[in-house]
């Protein structure tokens, strides 16, 4: 079963003024996750489960790198 999307661009609220406080954070994550998506790759068509899932991996696949990298120059000496 597929989840809505949580946030929208160009979606109307009921009440005004809810929008309006709403509306500056809402464009805040937008602005973020689509931040997110040029960094993590083959995530540009994401949604944003699958780009936090992707996110997670890539820290992880990260962080080995590192790990690896560390244990090299250690070994060589560089």
């Amino acid at each position: 079963m597929r989840r809505k999307a949580m946030f929208t661009v160009g979606r109307k609220k009921k009440g005004v003024a809810s929008a309006m406080r709403r509306r500056p954070f809402q464009h805040m994550v937008l602005r973020r996750l689509r931040e997110l998506k040029k960094i993590v790759p083959d995530a540009r068509d994401a949604d944003v489960d699958l780009l936090l899932r992707r996110t997670a991996d890539y820290i992880c696949i990260l962080e080995l790198k590192v790990t690896v990298l560390r244990r090299l120059s250690a070994i060589y000496g560089v």
